[in-house]
Protein backbone atom coordinates (compact mmCIF):
# COMPACT_ATOMS: atom_id res chain seq x y z
CA UNK A 1 0.00 0.00 0.00
CA UNK A 2 1.42 3.37 -0.60
CA UNK A 3 1.12 6.22 1.97
CA UNK A 4 -2.24 7.24 1.38
CA UNK A 5 -4.24 5.64 4.28
CA UNK A 6 -7.18 3.53 3.79
CA UNK A 7 -10.23 4.54 6.11
CA UNK A 8 -13.48 2.83 5.93
CA UNK A 9 -16.67 5.57 6.54
CA UNK A 10 -19.20 4.66 8.29
CA UNK A 11 -21.39 3.36 5.38
CA UNK A 12 -19.19 0.56 5.08
CA UNK A 13 -17.57 2.04 2.08
CA UNK A 14 -13.71 3.13 1.90
CA UNK A 15 -11.80 6.19 0.98
CA UNK A 16 -8.47 6.95 1.25
CA UNK A 17 -6.66 9.83 3.57
CA UNK A 18 -4.12 12.45 2.29
CA UNK A 19 -0.53 11.20 2.73
CA UNK A 20 0.15 14.36 4.14
CA UNK A 21 -2.13 16.85 5.38
CA UNK A 22 -4.47 13.84 6.32
CA UNK A 23 -7.72 14.68 5.07
CA UNK A 24 -9.90 12.20 3.19
CA UNK A 25 -10.93 12.34 -0.15
CA UNK A 26 -15.07 11.86 1.55
CA UNK A 27 -16.74 12.05 3.87
CA UNK A 28 -15.93 9.80 6.77
CA UNK A 29 -19.85 9.74 7.29
CA UNK A 30 -20.26 7.27 4.40
CA UNK A 31 -17.42 7.78 0.87
CA UNK A 32 -20.48 6.39 -1.22
CA UNK A 33 -23.56 8.31 0.34
CA UNK A 34 -21.36 11.00 -0.35
CA UNK A 35 -20.95 10.23 -3.85
CA UNK A 36 -24.32 9.91 -4.95
CA UNK A 37 -26.12 11.90 -2.13
CA UNK A 38 -23.86 15.19 -2.61
CA UNK A 39 -22.71 14.59 -6.26
CA UNK A 40 -24.39 12.27 -8.48
CA UNK A 41 -28.50 13.06 -7.44
CA UNK A 42 -28.22 16.62 -7.10
CA UNK A 43 -26.76 17.59 -10.73
CA UNK A 44 -29.92 15.71 -11.75
CA UNK A 45 -28.45 13.34 -14.11
CA UNK A 46 -31.06 10.40 -14.27
CA UNK A 47 -33.77 13.13 -14.38
CA UNK A 48 -32.02 14.38 -18.03
CA UNK A 49 -31.63 10.93 -19.27
CA UNK A 50 -34.67 10.13 -18.52
CA UNK A 51 -35.90 13.11 -19.67
CA UNK A 52 -34.38 12.31 -23.44
CA UNK A 53 -30.29 12.76 -23.55
CA UNK A 54 -28.40 10.95 -24.95
CA UNK A 55 -25.18 12.15 -23.55
CA UNK A 56 -24.04 14.22 -20.71
CA UNK A 57 -20.81 16.16 -20.28
CA UNK A 58 -19.51 15.37 -16.60
CA UNK A 59 -16.56 18.16 -15.38
CA UNK A 60 -15.24 16.13 -12.57
CA UNK A 61 -12.56 18.33 -10.33
CA UNK A 62 -11.19 15.60 -8.25
CA UNK A 63 -10.73 11.80 -9.55
CA UNK A 64 -10.15 10.49 -5.90
CA UNK A 65 -10.87 7.17 -5.86
CA UNK A 66 -13.29 7.28 -8.88
CA UNK A 67 -16.45 6.76 -6.95
CA UNK A 68 -17.77 10.21 -7.93
CA UNK A 69 -17.74 8.76 -11.53
CA UNK A 70 -19.33 5.55 -10.42
CA UNK A 71 -22.24 7.27 -8.44
CA UNK A 72 -22.54 9.25 -11.87
CA UNK A 73 -23.00 6.11 -13.57
CA UNK A 74 -24.92 4.15 -11.35
CA UNK A 75 -27.63 7.52 -11.99
CA UNK A 76 -27.45 6.96 -15.57
CA UNK A 77 -27.76 3.25 -15.38
CA UNK A 78 -30.84 1.68 -17.31
CA UNK A 79 -31.03 4.94 -19.59
CA UNK A 80 -29.45 3.78 -22.42
CA UNK A 81 -27.16 7.60 -21.72
CA UNK A 82 -23.43 7.86 -22.59
CA UNK A 83 -21.23 9.59 -19.46
CA UNK A 84 -18.70 12.05 -20.90
CA UNK A 85 -16.44 12.63 -18.52
CA UNK A 86 -13.14 14.70 -17.87
CA UNK A 87 -12.02 13.95 -14.56
CA UNK A 88 -8.92 16.22 -12.88
CA UNK A 89 -6.21 14.19 -11.10
CA UNK A 90 -3.33 16.74 -9.31
CA UNK A 91 -1.77 13.17 -7.53
CA UNK A 92 -1.59 10.28 -9.91
CA UNK A 93 -0.77 8.27 -6.64
CA UNK A 94 -4.13 8.07 -5.20
CA UNK A 95 -5.26 6.10 -7.79
CA UNK A 96 -2.57 3.74 -7.56
CA UNK A 97 -3.50 3.26 -4.19
CA UNK A 98 -7.18 3.16 -4.84
CA UNK A 99 -6.01 -0.34 -7.29
CA UNK A 100 -4.04 -1.51 -4.44
CA UNK A 101 -6.83 -1.21 -1.76
CA UNK A 102 -9.85 -2.80 -4.19
CA UNK A 103 -7.38 -5.68 -4.89
CA UNK A 104 -6.74 -6.22 -0.89
CA UNK A 105 -10.62 -5.25 -0.20
CA UNK A 106 -12.55 -6.63 -3.11
CA UNK A 107 -13.95 -3.46 -3.69
CA UNK A 108 -14.74 0.12 -2.67
CA UNK A 109 -17.99 -0.64 -1.51
CA UNK A 110 -20.17 -3.83 -2.50
CA UNK A 111 -23.01 -1.97 -3.68
CA UNK A 112 -20.73 0.43 -5.69
CA UNK A 113 -18.86 -2.71 -7.80
CA UNK A 114 -20.52 -2.67 -10.69
CA UNK A 115 -19.84 0.69 -11.65
CA UNK A 116 -16.36 1.39 -9.89
CA UNK A 117 -15.71 -1.77 -11.80
CA UNK A 118 -16.07 -0.11 -14.89
CA UNK A 119 -14.63 3.09 -13.97
CA UNK A 120 -11.22 1.22 -13.50
CA UNK A 121 -11.48 -0.80 -16.93
CA UNK A 122 -11.93 2.61 -18.52
CA UNK A 123 -8.89 3.77 -16.66
CA UNK A 124 -7.06 0.90 -18.42
CA UNK A 125 -8.79 2.18 -21.94
CA UNK A 126 -11.47 -0.08 -22.32
CA UNK A 127 -14.04 0.37 -24.29
CA UNK A 128 -17.34 0.90 -22.56
CA UNK A 129 -20.11 2.81 -25.12
CA UNK A 130 -21.87 4.09 -21.88
CA UNK A 131 -18.44 5.65 -20.80
CA UNK A 132 -16.09 8.00 -21.99
CA UNK A 133 -13.62 8.68 -19.25
CA UNK A 134 -10.40 11.17 -19.55
CA UNK A 135 -8.60 11.81 -16.50
CA UNK A 136 -6.01 14.76 -17.24
CA UNK A 137 -3.38 14.40 -14.13
CA UNK A 138 -1.78 17.88 -12.98
CA UNK A 139 -3.40 21.19 -11.59
CA UNK A 140 -6.46 21.41 -12.26
CA UNK A 141 -6.36 24.87 -13.44
CA UNK A 142 -3.93 24.14 -16.11
CA UNK A 143 -5.63 21.27 -17.50
CA UNK A 144 -9.17 23.15 -17.37
CA UNK A 145 -7.97 25.00 -20.67
CA UNK A 146 -6.76 22.23 -22.60
CA UNK A 147 -10.35 21.34 -23.01
CA UNK A 148 -12.16 22.29 -26.54
CA UNK A 149 -12.70 25.80 -26.81
CA UNK A 150 -16.51 24.53 -27.24
CA UNK A 151 -16.76 22.12 -24.46
CA UNK A 152 -19.17 22.65 -22.29
CA UNK A 153 -20.80 20.14 -19.41
CA UNK A 154 -24.21 19.02 -18.02
CA UNK A 155 -22.66 18.79 -14.55
CA UNK A 156 -19.73 19.81 -11.97
CA UNK A 157 -18.68 17.60 -9.36
CA UNK A 158 -16.86 20.77 -7.26
CA UNK A 159 -15.01 17.91 -5.21
CA UNK A 160 -11.01 18.85 -4.38
CA UNK A 161 -9.32 19.09 -1.07
CA UNK A 162 -10.94 21.95 1.89
CA UNK A 163 -10.09 25.66 0.77
CA UNK A 164 -8.03 25.47 3.78
CA UNK A 165 -5.86 22.35 2.04
CA UNK A 166 -6.11 23.55 -1.54
CA UNK A 167 -7.27 27.11 -2.10
CA UNK A 168 -6.48 27.69 -5.52
CA UNK A 169 -8.87 25.08 -6.79
CA UNK A 170 -11.89 27.74 -4.86
CA UNK A 171 -10.00 30.52 -6.00
CA UNK A 172 -12.18 33.37 -7.86
CA UNK A 173 -10.72 33.04 -11.00
CA UNK A 174 -10.38 29.42 -11.25
CA UNK A 175 -14.18 29.12 -10.38
CA UNK A 176 -14.86 31.43 -13.50
CA UNK A 177 -13.66 29.03 -15.35
CA UNK A 178 -15.82 26.44 -14.05
CA UNK A 179 -18.36 28.55 -15.09
CA UNK A 180 -17.54 29.75 -17.98
CA UNK A 181 -17.59 25.48 -19.01
CA UNK A 182 -21.12 25.11 -17.84
CA UNK A 183 -23.82 24.57 -20.59
CA UNK A 184 -27.33 26.83 -20.05
CA UNK A 185 -28.62 23.98 -17.91
CA UNK A 186 -25.67 22.37 -15.85
CA UNK A 187 -25.65 22.34 -12.05
CA UNK A 188 -22.63 22.16 -10.16
CA UNK A 189 -22.78 20.48 -6.53
CA UNK A 190 -19.84 20.86 -3.67
CA UNK A 191 -19.53 19.93 -0.21
CA UNK A 192 -18.68 23.10 1.20
CA UNK A 193 -20.68 26.00 2.11
CA UNK A 194 -18.02 28.20 3.05
CA UNK A 195 -19.45 31.98 2.10
CA UNK A 196 -16.41 33.21 -0.18
CA UNK A 197 -17.21 29.87 -2.33
CA UNK A 198 -20.29 31.20 -2.66
CA UNK A 199 -19.63 34.65 -3.73
CA UNK A 200 -16.93 33.29 -6.00
CA UNK A 201 -19.84 31.55 -7.90
CA UNK A 202 -22.19 34.14 -7.84
CA UNK A 203 -19.43 36.33 -9.13
CA UNK A 204 -19.02 33.87 -12.12
CA UNK A 205 -22.81 34.47 -12.92
CA UNK A 206 -24.68 32.07 -11.23
CA UNK A 207 -27.62 31.36 -8.81
CA UNK A 208 -26.76 29.60 -5.37
CA UNK A 209 -28.33 27.49 -3.90
CA UNK A 210 -28.50 25.31 -0.66
CA UNK A 211 -27.45 21.41 -1.20
CA UNK A 212 -28.79 18.51 0.52
CA UNK A 213 -27.96 17.46 3.99
CA UNK A 214 -25.96 14.36 3.53
CA UNK A 215 -24.35 12.69 6.22
CA UNK A 216 -23.04 14.99 8.82
CA UNK A 217 -22.99 17.86 6.56
CA UNK A 218 -26.36 19.86 7.23
CA UNK A 219 -25.82 21.39 3.40
CA UNK A 220 -23.90 21.65 0.33
CA UNK A 221 -23.73 24.00 -2.53
CA UNK A 222 -25.47 24.26 -5.54
CA UNK A 223 -25.10 26.43 -8.24
CA UNK A 224 -26.37 27.03 -11.94
CA UNK A 225 -27.43 29.71 -14.47
CA UNK A 226 -30.52 31.60 -13.75
CA UNK A 227 -32.63 34.00 -15.93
Amino acid sequence: MTDWLPVRTADGSWTLAHPLHGETCHSTAGAWQQALERYARPCRLRERALSGARELRLLDIGTGLGLNLAAALSELDGTGCTLIAESFEADASVLAAMRELVAREGSLDPRAEAWHARVRAALDGADDPGLRLRVRLGDARACLPNLAPDWRCDAVFLDPFSPRRDAALWEPGFLACVAARMAAEAWLSTYTVSRPVRRALQAAGLAVHEGPAVGRKRAGTLARFEG
